[in-house]
Formats: C-alpha cells, sequence, structure tokens
C-alpha cells in the first residue's frame, strides 16, 4: 500500500511540474543551420555557362556555443569528388571574420603560428531569414551576396555578384536544398 502511493504521488508531482514548468522555451533555431546540397537545374550562371554535368555545391553550417556560425563549402567535381571552397566561423554581426580557403588553412596549420589571414567574411542580418554577405581579399571586396532562405526552411537561394578572374562581371543565383 505504502508503494502503491508512493508512486502514485510521484506521478502527481511530474504532472504538477510537467504543468506548470517555467523554464524557458527553446529558442528558435537558426534556418540555416544543416546541411545543403546545390540544386544545379535550379541554379543561374551568368554569363554562363553552368558548371559541367555531375558537379556543384555543398554546404554545412553549425552553430558555435558563443551564437557563431560555421560555415564549411564544399565544390563537388564532375567526378564526384569533393574539395574544399571556403571555412569560416563568424558571428551575424556585420564585422569582418577570418576566411579560410585550402591555401590559407594549410600556410595556417602549416607555420604553427598564427599569420595574418588576408581573406575575411561579414555577415549583415537582414532579417531571421535573409544575410548580406561580404567577402574582402587584402581588403578589397572581392563578393557580395545576398543569402535567402524560404519560411519553410527548405529551399536557400545565394545571389552574388563579383569580378571573375579575366575582369568580368558575374552574377549566379545558386539554389540550395536542405537535406
Amino acid at each position: 500500500m505504502k508503494r502503491s502511493l508512493f508512486v502514485t504521488g510521484c506521478m502527481v508531482a511530474i504532472v504538477f511540474l510537467m504543468a506548470f514548468d517555467t523554464a524557458t522555451p527553446a529558442q528558435n533555431v537558426n534556418p540555416i543551420i544543416g546541411t545543403w546540397k546545390q540544386n544545379i537545374e535550379k541554379s543561374i550562371y551568368a554569363p554562363g555557362p553552368p558548371p559541367p554535368k555531375g558537379s556543384g555545391a555543398v554546404r554545412q553550417y553549425a552553430a558555435g556555443t558563443d551564437g557563431s556560425i560555421v560555415a564549411i563549402t564544399f565544390n563537388i567535381d564532375p567526378a564526384g569528388l569533393p574539395s574544399l571552397g571556403a571555412i569560416s566561423a563568424a558571428n551575424y554581426d556585420s564585422r569582418e571574420y577570418a576566411q579560410h580557403t585550402v591555401a590559407t588553412l594549410a600556410t595556417s596549420l602549416g607555420s604553427h603560428i598564427s599569420p595574418k589571414i588576408e581573406r575575411t567574411i561579414a555577415y549583415k542580418p537582414i532579417d531571421p531569414y535573409t544575410v548580406e554577405i561580404t567577402q574582402r581579399q587584402d581588403g578589397k571586396v572581392v563578393a557580395s551576396s545576398t543569402r535567402t532562405i524560404t519560411r519553410d526552411g527548405k529551399t536557400m537561394t545565394d545571389r552574388s555578384d563579383y569580378m571573375d578572374a579575366a575582369g568580368a562581371h558575374v552574377t549566379n543565383v545558386l539554389v540550395f536544398e536542405k537535406q
């Protein structure tokens, strides 16, 4: 009898605590968090042409414990082999943060000291689904883009403008789907 009263008392206590839980509700998760695969058929390359069949990009975003977002981009060649595009950890606060390519990461890791990083990235939030991105090399803007995520969190569009190595203006609209 005492055991059943104890169990009943515990059950009532659990129900009471659940009903009156005053803990803060879970914070909204940034919709960028996760893995995104490019949909080449929906992406637009201007002046073109699109990348060879079978190639594309994959992006992965993770939340740091300090509120930063770690971004890793991979390029996929026509044989399906990945290569690092860039990696960065940044807060979405319009400040510049180091952005690594394979070359700068190799230099940094190989030197065992912190060399000056000449490539930076800055994120300026517009709203919870849109961010303006500015990339600089040696202090000069080399690319700017606007990244937008649909309200349902399934599609990401990255509109970028930059000058290619030949000095031609390029405008690409890359479409990614959340995996």
